[in-house]
């Protein structure tokens, strides 16, 4: 999750303008782009709460993510005309995506403390 976090969240803020022509190009695809996008969201979200499924401190943070992911997954299938409103606002402002990739660092950096932090304490 760490380094995951770090790869998506540092791409989010150096290439913004590229996930907001992503979320564009998914868009103009229609309901079939709200499926693909809730299946990429689907897969990491469901490893995320089958891997980690702690609600205690620190590992409530995992677990919350992963079932963001999930719940975005499922508005995205069950409810795409939703889907399709959010990435059309996505693919006009990069902005967005800089937000999420700011969090998204703060994430994978909490995530590296405490696997050092983990290890200090062996």
């Amino acid at each position: 999750m760490a380094v995951t976090s770090l790869a998506i969240g540092s791409s989010h803020i150096l290439r913004a303008d590229d996930w907001a022509e992503a979320y564009r190009q998914l868009h103009r695809c229609g309901r079939p782009g709200a499926f693909v996008n809730g299946a990429l969201h689907l897969v990491p979200g469901a490893l995320l709460v089958a891997g980690h499924p702690s609600w205690a401190w620190p590992g409530a943070v995992p677990t919350g993510l992963g079932w963001l992911l999930v719940a975005k997954a499922i508005v995205c299938f069950l409810a795409p005309q939703w889907a399709l409103r959010s990435m059309e606002r996505g693919g006009h402002s990069p902005r967005g995506f800089v937000a999420a990739g700011v969090a998204l660092l703060v994430v994978g950096g909490w995530a590296c403390y405490c696997l050092w932090r983990g290890g200090q304490d062996s």
